[in-house]
């Protein structure tokens, strides 16, 4: 007996999962690191507490603005080695596209049985299934109505992103390449973290183990280096959007808000914390200006 969420599953099992990766809603309470300096000490840091491969998820993280499990789902595959340009499925919009078709589909058939119940003159009928929920529909659809959902989730759009990755990025990810054994195609695979247990353990390491390793890096920076700010490994994201608009000009803004997927600017002004951004400027140009 299916429901909305395990019919879009057995769906998106049928089509092949061609997203692997788990996502969430990410946090707008955390903010970029807005100096570049800054941007400089709190990579150092982990450079200093964290291993390598830490490192490099950060650096392609900050690079490319990816979301935290897309970078954790990395492949190799994804990259074309002479270039350095890659191209990932980004999981988020993907499986969204793919529930909105699900949804799609239980409407089409919610249309077909209040069809079949108006021709029958059966009122009740029609009422019932014009007012059933999404979750009541799916647990009881016949074979070819769940038919119908199948092959409108197979249809739905994959979202790829692509991005170029620095030479010495691309270089780093080549000596890694070389010392995965396993061959499993990930860049960051559990069969590559210090860890006994990880090691024995299949697909890439989680969104969990990267905020849990990153942690105690955000706390040092937010201790020592700037106390006005709050970090996590998302904020990764959020410096990549930001030094793409500071980069941009006069359509820095509407640049980072096309490389995050918004529908507008509005949304990436608030997402990147600007106001108080230019809070802090004010303030700044405030004190130095002799009274």
């Amino acid at each position: 007996m299916f429901n909305l969420q395990t019919l879009t599953a057995k769906a998106r099992e049928l089509r092949g999962n061609v997203v692997k990766a788990t996502t969430t809603k990410g946090t707008r309470t955390m903010t970029p690191v807005y100096e570049r300096e800054e941007q400089r000490k709190l990579r150092e840091r982990i450079q200093q507490t964290q291993p390598d491969w830490v490192l490099l998820w950060w650096d392609i993280a900050t690079v490319t603005g990816w979301r935290t499990s897309d970078v954790c789902n990395f492949r190799y595959s994804c990259i074309n080695w002479e270039t350095g340009i890659a191209t990932i499925i980004v999981a988020k919009q993907t499986k969204a596209a793919e529930a909105r078709a699900t949804r799609k589909g239980i409407e089409i058939v919610r249309q077909q049985r209040k069809d079949a119940a108006r021709l029958a003159g059966d009122h009740i009928a029609y009422m019932h299934w014009d007012s059933v929920s999404c979750d009541e529909l799916a647990a009881g659809m016949t074979e070819e109505e769940q038919a119908i959902v199948f092959e409108l989730v197979a249809k739905a759009e994959v979202k790829h992103d692509t991005k170029q990755l620095p030479p010495g990025i691309i270089k780093r990810l080549s000596e890694r390449m070389e010392r995965n054994l396993i061959g499993d195609d990930l860049v960051f695979s559990r069969s590559q973290i210090e860890s006994n247990r990880c090691q024995s353990l299949e697909g890439s390491v989680s969104r969990q183990t990267i905020w849990k390793k990153l942690h105690n890096v955000m706390v040092w920076f937010t201790r020592v280096v700037n106390t006005r700010l709050r970090l996590s490994a998302y904020s990764s994201r959020k410096i990549a959007a930001f030094n793409l608009m500071s980069a941009g000009g006069e359509q820095g803004l509407l640049v980072a808000s096309e490389m995050l997927g918004h529908s507008n600017p509005a949304i990436t002004r608030t997402y990147l914390q600007l106001g108080s951004k230019a809070a802090a400027i004010q303030t700044r140009l405030a004190m130095e200006v002799n009274a």
